[in-house]
């Protein structure tokens, strides 16, 4: 079949009710009208992907390349391929205990999932992404079997590849032009773990400039302080961090779940600054041990926090003082450290975004009779990942909708029941979600021996002081100029502790953005 006959007004497109729009896409294409079918290329397959997000809704779309893919599949066309996702998640089976639920992916499937990347003259996935990762190119050196070059383009990011590949949200799978057309997009972040995984990390790392003679404390050691770290260090500066805790990683090692993250991935990837020779002082709080001025004292020309937004959002309310009421990330941090080693009886878990899943997996693992989410909003408002959703509901997790406690009834102090009230969306708030309202009248309780809240979290400044010179918002982050400067010179912040709780990539992007302003900075004070 020739294109000319595949847009003819007896062609299989004919009868789609949108079919002017699908001629119009095929003729900004430029595709020679004589063309076979069978000659189609994945270029020309882009170039119709391209003009189709112009012209054509969603549902316009998704219709337009179900005709194309089957079509393509009579012809047994290679290109029919490309609509199918090939990854191959490798499963642990363990839905009991804390072993990583999918225990790798396997590395033939993830590069031919790599080559089904459309390579995008417009790429939505990088101009998606808060890093800018270079996706097309890292998808074409996998695709290759050329690992070490996809892990050298993914080390001019960040040092956290295979961090990313487990927790990212994943903006880039989100903006892919393939899953535009056909809801399937590239699996980048299993593609990323695999590669990750994989790879040899000693031998594909950029290599540090000559040392600036300047040094530089970062205050933190999440995402975004790590992702400062390891820049600036390339960069040639000297960089100590300071962790209050015990071990380094921030929420990604103390709240995320081991079977989630594994704490060896996020050591083994934080393992990379003390290749490049970082610093680490442990266990020192600053405002406690150390002031901002003890660090400018001891030579530190520049200063970065990233304390991140640790302190959980428990909303107030009657009866929150219970027995068996707890904060989400308080809850998690225990279960890390091994101070709660289970749980028992009927479980309710407040909250919709990763952190509510994350509470209730691991609420199941502790041996709960029961455990079920409530939350305010839709299915289709909750900020959890797909995926992980999913994963809970696989599990056995139910979910209530649209439904809010308002008060919690104990019995000798115990938590005992959940007085609820059932919700109905209202018009959009200033994220753009519909807003919450409670329908009158619609009050009934739930029995529960435990409730916990994963209601959001505050970002954590209880540490400075006012001879700190940092200028505080209203609701407690750190206010920064468009260079993530304080209001004190020298000093910079970024991640959760200026925009309150936030994704991992994003604060990773504000690790990057604060390495080059320091960097500036630096740079300025050099006679």
């Amino acid at each position: 079949m020739k294109i000319s006959e595949l847009i003819s007004p007896e062609g299989p497109l004919s009868r789609l009710e949108f079919y002017d729009k699908v001629k119009e896409i095929f003729r900004r294409a430029g595709l020679p009208p004589d063309l076979e079918l069978r000659g189609l290329l994945k270029e020309h397959l882009e170039i119709l992907a391209n003009f189709s997000i112009e012209e054509l809704g969603p549902d316009e779309r998704k219709r337009f390349f179900e005709i194309l893919a089957k079509l393509l599949s009579e012809e047994a066309h290679e290109l029919y391929g490309i609509f199918e996702p090939k990854v191959i998640l490798e499963r642990s089976g363990d839905r009991v205990g804390f072993h990583e639920v999918v225990s790798g992916v396997d590395l033939r499937s993830a590069e031919l999932e790599a080559d089904r990347c459309l390579r995008c003259r417009i790429p939505r996935c990088v101009n998606a992404c808060p890093v800018s990762f270079p996706v097309p190119a890292f998808l074409k050196a996998t695709a290759g079997g050329k690992h070490d070059i996809a892990y050298r383009l993914s080390s001019s990011i960040y040092p956290t590849l295979g961090i990313c590949g487990r927790i990212c949200i994943g903006f880039c799978e989100s903006a892919c032009t393939l899953g535009q057309i056909c809801g399937n997009p590239v699996k980048i972040r299993a593609v990323k773990r695999a590669v990750a995984d994989a790879a040899t990390i000693e031998n594909n790392l950029p290599k540090p400039k000559p040392r600036s003679g300047f040094k530089v404390a970062i205050i933190g050691s999440g995402p975004a302080g790590i992702t400062a770290a390891y820049h600036l260090r390339l960069m040639g500066h000297d960089v100590t961090i300071f962790e209050a805790g015990e071990k380094l990683g921030g929420r990604l090692i103390d709240s995320i779940p081991e079977f989630r993250l594994p704490s060896h991935i996020v050591e083994k990837e934080i393992g990379i600054l003390e290749m490049f020779g970082v610093e680490f002082k442990m266990g020192v709080e600053i405002g406690r041990d150390l002031t901002i001025d003890d660090l400018f004292k001891e030579g530190y020309k520049a200063i970065f926090i990233a304390t991140g937004a640790s302190d959980s959002n428990v909303p107030q309310m009657k009866g929150v003082e219970l027995e068996g009421v707890h904060a989400a990330l308080k809850f998690l941090k225990l279960v890390k450290m091994r101070k709660i080693k289970s749980i028992s009886g009927k479980v309710w878990v407040v909250g919709g975004g990763n952190v509510a899943m994350d509470a209730a997996r691991t609420a199941l693992r502790l041996g709960a009779e029961h455990v079920k989410i409530m939350y305010r909003r839709s299915a289709e408002e909750m900020p959890a990942k797909k995926e992980e959703v999913e994963e809970a509901i696989n599990e056995g997790i139910e979910i209530l909708f649209l439904t809010q406690p308002v008060e919690l009834i104990g019995d000798n102090g115990k938590l005992r029941r959940i007085r609820c009230i059932k919700m109905k969306l209202g018009e959009p708030g200033p994220d753009g979600r519909r807003k919450p309202v409670p329908i009158e009248g619609s009050e009934f309780e739930v029995e529960a021996d435990h409730v916990i809240f994963a209601t959001g979290e505050i970002p954590s400044t209880r540490w400075l002081s006012e001879k700190d010179g940092i200028e505080l918002t209203e609701d407690g982050r750190i206010k920064v100029d468009e260079r993530l400067e304080t209001s004190r010179r020298g000093v910079f912040a970024g991640g959760d502790v200026v925009r309150g709780p936030s994704l991992y990539s994003i604060a990773s992007a504000d690790g990057i953005k604060a390495a080059k302003e320091i960097d500036r900075y630096l740079r300025s004070l050099s006679p």
